[in-house]
């Protein structure tokens, strides 16, 4: 059994773009969660023992103490026996939720960040992005998805253009993608910082091609679903 782990029950689902959600958790203690970071994550888990964990991002939009709101995509694929399907966070479903993990968020006023976003990974992107804004850091954004309506807060990206540069990129073949993220980094200083987040070769191929240009140790990749780190 995970020491860490509070049970929690689903209490709301509503839909943030076509394709994803947010789902509220609240404790059924009623006691307090801990606090967090924006851009942090937190691990659920179907059961006290930890088993079939899954990775999710915080949105942050809970005002409510006792209160997480994650983002999630939504099973509609069809597929039989995905993780999805098996970890479904219906209302009144109860899970369990471990402590909140901030993904690194590197200070420099020497140094930029490129951020990348993808699908739900947006969510962690946009939370990184803010706390970026608030240090008073230069940065740039580009935000990936597959259709306009698809696109997950794209109005809180959108808020942060007085602070840095926001780019949405819709409807990409692979080839277009992998070109717009080439030429987001090219060319760029060795110690720019590169945040990404979404589908898992959506990250791969950012970090390839980061890392043609910065320092390995300055590739940030926050995997969410079904990885073992946030």
């Amino acid at each position: 059994m995970r020491d860490n782990l509070i049970p929690v029950i689903v209490s709301r689902k509503w839909q943030i773009a076509k394709g994803y959600h947010a789902v509220e958790l609240r404790t059924t203690s009623k006691s307090a969660l801990p606090p967090f970071n924006d851009g942090s994550c937190v691990t659920l888990c179907l059961n006290s023992t930890g088993d079939n964990e899954r990775i999710y991002p915080l949105l942050g939009v809970s005002s409510l103490s006792d209160g997480y709101v994650v983002g999630t995509r939504q099973d509609g694929d069809g597929r039989t026996g995905s993780l999805l399907s098996r970890f479904p966070l219906n209302e009144r479903d109860e899970v369990f939720v471990g402590s909140p993990q901030s993904p690194p968020t590197i200070l420099d006023d020497r140094a930029r960040s490129i951020l990348f976003a993808g699908g739900i990974g947006a969510a962690s992107i946009v939370g990184i992005a803010k706390r970026l804004a608030s240090a008073g850091q230069r940065f740039e954004v580009h935000n990936f998805a597959r259709s306009a309506d698809r696109a997950v807060l794209r109005e809180e990206f959108d808020a942060l253009r007085s602070h840095g540069k926001v780019y949405h990129h819709f409807g990409l073949s692979d080839d277009l993608f992998a070109q717009k993220s080439s030429h987001a980094m090219s060319p760029t200083h060795a110690n720019t910082q590169v945040y990404c987040s979404g589908p898992p070769a959506f990250m791969d191929l950012i970090e390839r091609q980061a890392r043609e240009w910065v320092y390995a140790a300055n590739v940030h990749k926050i995997a969410l679903g079904d990885q073992t780190a946030c």
